[in-house]
């Protein structure tokens, strides 16, 4: 998972945390506890939310039943957030086992944190394959690819370090998809510099947008359609 989808919440420490965590999911297996529990995935920035049965807890593995399409998306992202009445917070877990057949999935390595990606007003959504980006600073253009977008912001891989400062402008030239005619559109986009990752692959950097009328139309359109697709993805692997 992103770290930008989600910030640790630490309680006490990582080890007495995971211990509360442990002590809890027993309690609710051990005792037959009806809780409410549901996964949160982020399918390359779709969310996608279904409830879930705790069905044993060995060591610090918990076992679950799980809709299929969630199945799909743990299987392909590796983590999930969990939200449980139990607890008063959510929780971050690794995915040590996804059986879409069998409608089951293991969970460990539990630990509690806050899901920044709940907090966005709009829906941020991946490309496959990046689409080209131009980043146009005070210095020399940056060539990129743009990684996501949403109506708020753009992410774009940098060819070459950026030197890009939080919080200064930028104009951004890229190419968004047109997933009904099977082409790109052009955009300019006014934005501001929001943050500045250093990854193996290079350079992310993350842009928030000014609006605009025509802009909003060509992203809104895509993202419309992207959710269409990716849902249907879901379904035709479950």
């Amino acid at each position: 998972m992103e770290p930008y989808y989600y910030r640790e919440d630490i309680r006490k420490s990582l080890k007495d945390d995971s211990a509360e965590i442990a002590a809890g999911f027993r309690e609710i297996v051990k005792g037959g506890l009806r809780v409410q529990l549901k996964l949160v995935n982020y399918f390359k920035g779709l969310p996608i939310s279904y409830p879930a049965t705790p069905v044993d807890f060995t060591g610090t593995v918990l076992e679950l039943d799980v809709h299929p399409q969630q199945a799909v998306a743990l299987e392909q992202t590796g983590c999930t957030f969990v939200k449980c009445s139990y607890f008063d917070r959510p929780m971050l877990a690794d995915v040590k086992d996804a059986d879409v057949r069998r409608m089951m999935a293991s969970l460990a390595n539990f630990r509690f944190v806050e899901i920044l990606a709940e907090q966005r007003v709009s829906l941020r959504l991946k490309l496959e394959p990046p689409c080209d980006a131009q980043i146009i600073g005070d210095a020399e253009p940056i060539d990129g690819k743009v990684l996501d977008i949403s109506l708020g912001g753009v992410s774009i891989r940098a060819s070459r370090p950026s030197y890009l400062r939080e919080g200064k402008g930028a104009l951004l030239k890229v190419m968004v998809p047109n997933l009904l005619q099977s082409g790109e559109t052009p955009l300019e986009l006014r934005s501001k510099v929001v943050a500045v990752a250093h990854e193996e692959q290079g350079e992310v950097c993350r842009f928030s947008i000014e609006s605009d009328p025509h802009v909003e139309g060509v992203i809104s359109r895509f993202i419309f359609q992207r959710q269409v697709d990716l849902i249907r993805e879901l379904k035709e692997q479950s």
